[in-house]
């Protein structure tokens, strides 16, 4: 059932992202100094560990009022776990994700992202 689940959620990545031109952005963090943070999902596929359901591609960005953009030019891996208990687990580290609310974290948002079916 889980590769079933795994498959579907990855075409529908896979046709999300592939019919944008712009990688899907999950998370803005405004700044006061006018600084915004972009974190972009830029690629995914099934997770390499049985614990969770995909490894995702994460890219940063930054503009500043009258600096311009700088594009991070590397790809961050995350993993992510959709069914209880949701988790996605950076460098290692499994950081829990409360599915009952919505938090402000980016990382709250990546699982959102990843796991939530879009709505048309």
């Amino acid at each position: 059932m889980r590769t079933v689940l795994s498959a579907v959620a990855v075409e529908t990545l896979l046709l999300t992202s592939g019919a944008a031109t712009e990688p899907l952005v999950f998370h803005r963090a405004h700044f006061p100094d006018h600084t915004v943070v972009s974190l972009s999902l830029v690629g995914n596929r099934a997770a390499a560990s049985v614990e969770y359901d995909f490894d995702v591609f994460i890219s940063l960005q930054t503009s500043a009022e009258g600096e311009g953009v700088y594009s991070d030019p590397g790809k961050h891996k995350a993993s992510v776990r959709c069914s209880s208990p949701a988790a996605v687990s950076v460098g290692g580290v499994d950081y829990p994700i409360p599915t009952s609310g919505v938090g402000p974290d980016w990382k709250d948002d990546l699982w959102r992202a990843v796991c939530t079916p879009p709505v048309s």
